[in-house]
């Protein structure tokens, strides 16, 4: 017996010495290929789509427009002077010497840039340059003044008579020395005032307009060619009050469409009328803004309510004052532009100006001559910077007048 579990005993060890090492050299052996990647954490940055001037190369007193687009970006500031901008749009510049613009984009992704730069050359010299300094009627006979400001002489060339657009008389014009001046009339043709035509619209009448261009042909190689023609109005001339259209615009701001009129106190921004006067609030967070859109408002035949561009004449500007309501002494100013829409939809501003409280109304001014002939819609804008608080905006008498 004792012999028997001896021999039991040794079956055991052996045992335990033959499966031992086997059970340590089991291998877990992992799948093939990569590992998985993590989930990013990191936000996608701007993307500047685009970032253009109209020309690259102007001459000293010529003016240019930058146009831009960017994508996923939370602020967009164009310096030099411009500053914060839109999303997407255009601005007129005027730079007196060469100039590199950059534009950046920035989210909580980073930030991107892009520049154009702008050369600036100076003015041509040596040539003549045509100019209508005077029109006026007597009795019935268009008179004119045309004049050499160039520093070269002037051949020999033709003037042109327009009345509301269409050609109705043309003279002579003698070589005239550089800084010479004459006046000449239209005796071809006698001119007997029209009645005034109204253009569908409630308020808006327009007159006779008559516009005189020297060098009608391009006959004379000027420094300038464009600044031919002289336009004059007689009759009662075109108004566009934008506080009696208020109503009518379209309104938005950073947060979306708003209805009119928007209560003061909205955090959306505010725009409404009292005591005659256009106010504007923008939305109320950091670098917020708001806009309307204003166009030709007129009711069909069937009483609907249409709009359509708005057409504007010769010698038209567009005038306001603005300033901040009693009482907004914390804010720390805002800027204001008059903008309008362009052929393919995209809003243009003219140059911003910055508005502070100071207790006073300032004006502002546009010269819409370089629109004159053209139908388009406005944009009045308000900016606001850092804070919001007490942006309480006004526009006083905002309008568009022919002079």
């Amino acid at each position: 017996m004792k012999k028997y579990k001896w021999y039991l005993t040794l079956l055991i060890l052996s045992l335990v010495v033959l499966i031992g090492p086997a059970a340590g050299c089991i291998t877990i052996t992992a799948p093939e290929g990569p590992a998985p990647p993590l989930p990013s954490t990191e936000a996608a940055q701007p993307v500047i789509n685009s970032f253009t001037a109209s020309s690259e190369t102007i001459s000293s007193g010529q003016s240019v427009s930058l146009s831009w687009d960017v994508s996923n970006a939370a602020t967009i500031t164009i310096q030099p002077a411009i500053g914060s901008v839109s999303p997407s749009g255009a601005e007129q510049v005027l730079p007196t010497r060469s100039t590199t613009y950059t534009l950046t984009a920035t989210n909580e992704g980073g930030s991107a840039t892009s520049a154009v730069t702008v050369t600036v050359t100076p003015a041509v010299t040596g040539k003549p340059d045509l100019v209508i300094t005077d029109v006026w009627l007597a009795t019935t006979t268009f008179y004119y003044k045309i004049k050499n400001q160039g520093d070269a002489d002037a051949k020999a060339s033709r003037s042109y008579l327009y009345i509301n657009g269409l050609e109705v008389a043309n003279n002579y014009v003698e070589s005239l020395a550089a800084g010479q001046e004459r006046t000449q009339s239209f005796s071809n043709y006698n001119y007997t005032p029209a009645k005034l035509s109204t253009i569908t619209t409630e308020t808006e009448i327009r007159a006779d307009i008559a516009k005189v261009c020297a060098d009608a042909d391009n006959a004379v190689g000027e420094s300038n060619e464009g600044n031919n023609c002289r336009s004059k109005t007689w009759g009662a001339t075109f108004t566009y009050d934008f506080v009696n259209k208020a109503h009518l615009a379209s309104w938005r701001s950073g947060a979306g469409e708003l209805k009119w009129p928007t209560p003061a106190d909205s955090k959306k921004g505010a725009a409404f009328i009292r005591t005659n006067t256009l106010y504007t609030y923008p939305e109320q967070v950091s670098q917020g803004w708001i806009q309307g859109r204003f166009a030709d408002f007129y009711t069909d035949e069937f009483y609907h309510p249409c709009s359509r561009p708005i057409e504007i004449p010769p010698d038209a500007k567009f005038t306001a004052r603005v300033g901040f309501k009693d009482g907004a002494t914390a804010t720390d100013g805002v800027r204001v532009a008059l903008g309008y829409v362009d052929e393919v939809g995209s809003v243009v501003l003219f140059s911003k100006m910055d508005v502070y409280y100071d207790g006073e109304l300032h004006p502002y001014e546009v010269d819409l001559s370089s629109l004159a002939g053209k139908k388009t819609e406005f944009i009045l804008r308000v900016e606001a910077r850092e804070s919001w608080e007490q942006d309480w905006l006004m526009w006083v008498e905002p309008k568009i007048v022919q002079e």
